[in-house]
């Protein structure tokens, strides 16, 4: 496997065959992926979604149901 340096390398001996015009868009790839390597994700920012359904009534009952429901075929597997 190439070292970093062998393959920067590499890069300028195949740049340096590359016809003029072409060395423009191989600049505009090089920006491309710099500026996806610097914006990364920033860490996770939790959103609150108190209040998103105002109306809704959830009863204790409903999720009793819902849990069983839920839980019913846990670790059975899917024929």
């Amino acid at each position: 496997m190439a070292t970093q340096e062998q393959m920067k390398r590499q890069i300028i001996t195949l740049l340096d065959a590359l016809p003029a015009e072409r060395i423009e868009e191989v600049a505009d790839f090089v920006e491309f992926l710099a500026a996806k390597h610097a914006t990364r994700p920033t860490r996770y920012t939790p959103v609150a979604l108190g209040g998103l359904w105002p109306a809704a009534v959830i009863s204790d009952a409903d999720l009793a149901e819902v849990r069983q429901e839920m839980w019913r075929t846990f670790g059975e597997r899917e024929q």
